[in-house]
């Protein structure tokens, strides 16, 4: 009996080492790394934020949320419910954009149907400087360097500095 708890205990920690928010120091580093070959697809209609875990295709989204401590009911929350559409080594991936009302804070999330990766941006209103953090749910690793891929080549984003409508390419 101690055996089997033993290698339960092990299961259940092995397969949650994923399910963590990393730190800003290691989320710079995924940003910091070469961008891959993507091609931008349509926009589609995908759930919002607060959506997230209320049906089984939406649950790795709202593991990665909760892994970085952020709620999905919480009503600051904005969403325009659409995703930009991305395909890499011929497999197809979402990209989602949420951001909070009064805050600026935000989250971009790239999923499929198993696997999610999400940087948080907390803004400092001071200095519109950033303090990032990132989580994964799934063994899909190109994910965060395929969501690097779309925001560098599309978007003003940056996890350094917060400027206000920078998911717009200037």
């Amino acid at each position: 009996m101690k055996k089997l708890k033993k290698i339960m205990t092990m299961f259940v920690c092995l397969s949650s080492s994923t399910l963590y928010a990393e730190s800003s120091k290691e989320c710079m580093n995924y940003w910091n790394q070469p961008i891959k070959k993507i091609t931008v697809l349509e926009e589609v209609e995908c759930d919002h934020i607060w959506d997230f875990g209320k049906n089984k295709n939406s649950l790795n989204r709202f593991k990665v949320v909760n892994n970085l401590n952020l709620k999905t009911t919480n009503t600051q929350w904005m969403s325009t419910g659409q995703c930009q559409k991305v395909s890499y080594n011929k497999k197809q991936f979402n990209i989602y954009n949420s951001e909070y009302k009064e805050y600026g804070h935000n989250i971009w999330l790239i999923y499929d149907d198993k696997n999610a990766f999400a940087y948080f941006r907390k803004v400092n209103s001071k200095d519109q400087s950033v303090e990032v953090s990132c989580a994964q749910e799934g063994a899909d690793t190109n994910l965060k360097f395929i969501l690097n891929s779309y925001l560098k080549n599309n978007t003003s984003v940056s996890m350094q500095k917060y400027k206000a409508n920078d998911w717009y390419k200037e």
